[in-house]
């Protein structure tokens, strides 16, 4: 659930919840404070419903004597009818007092109401509702005539003092109610929601200082779906790659201090090879042609070591910065490898070397790749000779294939050799720079340990993978995928050079 919606239901919340306490405190006060003013034996269950019952009742007495004030005035004399209507009035808390004009005189007043009180708030003309002392009280005038013709005064008094001591009672407890509900819903769910959001947010903080500080081993699981939990992830997605760009730098700067001792002692072998030359050259140990020419010989063979191992980190250098481009072309992939191989036949550095060249497809069907071409013969000439150092077999084999994948969407190129092979340990890290086993870190193999690497470079950068398969002591093969040029592709091209 979002923050909008956690907050847009508290808001609901804070309304709903007030009105409905406020309702319920309502219901509950009127029930407990109108039981005293209850007359209808329990037959309603209506809080209000003696209020109304008792005001409905005096407007119902007020309404009889009036008519009996103005069409039959002796039954105001009949003592019966006063005693019948008295036992009525005194069910609605009402009492009655009549009067005569002529002369004044009260000529009747019911038990136990001031008459005269009542008699003179009357006639001073205030208005009808008045207290008296702390009992309030409301007065209905009903002026009639009798049959002799003598004018007089009905007057109703109705006894106010329980309807105002229920509200006295029933309005403060209502707002106190509805402050108390307002004051609980509010900080309750004010403390709710701000606990939720704040919580959370202490925890990025921290998570925050801890990144800042370097500490980066801690994840950060807030286990949310709203905005906090997003930014939770985006952070922790974070920490994840700076623990990874720290990881890599670390690795980098470990691959320096390899480097550093990799050029080291790379360089150091032949150039001590050719100082020794040197300095039989010069102290006359070379004493005959023959040896002359054989240190000369090594001289220039150390020296074409050395310059093969430059040139390598210089272009794996560039490779490394993206700095070497390449010029693509579409070229057929089996015409290729064949000369490729023809031409590894006639180096003198594979004599004696069986290599072999299989064609894996259809020989009708031309396989097409886009390739640089000569940095596609660097990678094969690396793992070549790569193979070369490391064969120890009286025969020796290297042989290539080429084949086009089922859905004609690549083409493989596969170099294998029946050499010393790879450890299962050293196996996946063959493409690394500068990794070589110890048994291959003789000064007489003259290896950078990037040959390899190099070769990963340039396949990555024709949109290719490169894998390695082995078995220690039977030999290793290089597989090399790139991708095939299928008609659409040459029909782009071809739009391109146009």
């Amino acid at each position: 659930m979002s923050i909008r919606t956690k907050l847009l239901f508290s808001y609901i919340a804070m309304i709903v919840i007030p009105v409905l306490l406020l309702g319920a405190t309502v219901l509950l006060a009127a029930s407990l404070f109108t039981k005293q003013l209850d007359r209808s034996d329990g037959a309603s269950g209506v809080p209000f419903a003696a209020i109304r019952e008792l005001f409905g009742g005096r407007a119902e007495l007020a309404s009889g004597l009036r008519f009996i004030a103005e069409h039959d005035p002796k039954l105001l004399r009949d003592p019966d009818f006063l005693a019948q209507t008295e036992a009525g009035l005194a069910k609605v808390d009402a009492g009655m007092v009549i009067t005569q004009e002529n002369d004044g005189t009260i000529s009747y007043a019911s038990p136990g109401l001031d008459a005269d009180s009542v008699v003179q708030r009357s006639q001073s003309g205030d208005e009808p509702r008045f207290a008296r002392g702390s009992h309030y009280q409301s007065i209905d005038r009903i002026p009639y005539t009798d049959a002799a013709g003598q004018a007089g005064t009905l007057m109703i008094v109705s006894d106010m003092e329980p309807v105002a001591g229920f509200f006295k009672r029933f309005v403060p407890t209502v707002l106190l109610a509805l402050l108390g509900a307002l004051i609980l819903t509010n900080g309750t769910l004010t403390f709710l929601v701000s606990r939720s959001i704040i919580r959370p947010l202490h925890a990025l903080r921290d998570a925050a200082g801890r990144i800042r500080e370097g500490q980066l081993d801690r994840a950060i699981e807030l286990r949310r779906q709203d905005e906090i939990g997003q930014l939770g992830t985006a952070l922790e997605e974070m920490r994840v790659r700076l623990l990874g760009s720290l990881t890599a730098q670390l690795q980098l700067e470990q691959s320096r201090k390899e480097l550093l001792a990799s050029i080291s002692h790379d360089l150091k072998t032949p150039i001590t090879a050719i100082q020794g030359c040197v300095d039989c050259l010069q102290g006359g140990v070379a004493d005959t042609e023959e040896k002359r020419s054989k240190y000369i010989a090594m001289i220039g063979g150390k020296t074409a070591d050395m310059t093969r191992m430059i040139e390598e980190l210089l272009l794996f250098a560039a490779l490394d910065t993206g700095k070497v481009p390449l010029r693509l072309e579409t070229l057929d992939a089996e015409e290729y490898m064949r000369l490729t191989v023809e031409e590894l036949m006639l180096d003198p550095r594979f004599n004696g070397v069986d290599i072999r060249y299989v064609q894996r497809h259809n020989a009708d069907e031309r396989v097409l790749i886009r390739a640089d071409r000569e940095k596609l013969h660097r990678a094969i000439s690396n793992i070549a000779d790569n193979s070369l150092r490391h064969m120890d077999k009286a025969e020796r084999a290297l042989t290539f294939e080429l084949a086009y994948e089922a859905d004609r969407s690549a083409a493989t190129i596969t170099i294998s050799d029946n050499g010393a092979g790879i450890s299962p340990e050293a196996l996946p890290h063959v493409f690394d720079q500068f990794y070589r086993e110890e048994a291959s870190r003789r000064p007489d193999r003259g290896s950078s340990g990037l040959g390899l690497a190099i070769v990963k470079q340039l396949i990555e950068a024709h949109e290719g993978t490169v894998g390695a398969l082995s078995r220690k002591g039977e030999g290793t093969t290089i597989v090399m995928r790139l991708p095939a040029v299928t008609g659409t592709t040459q029909a782009q091209e071809g739009s391109d050079e146009r």
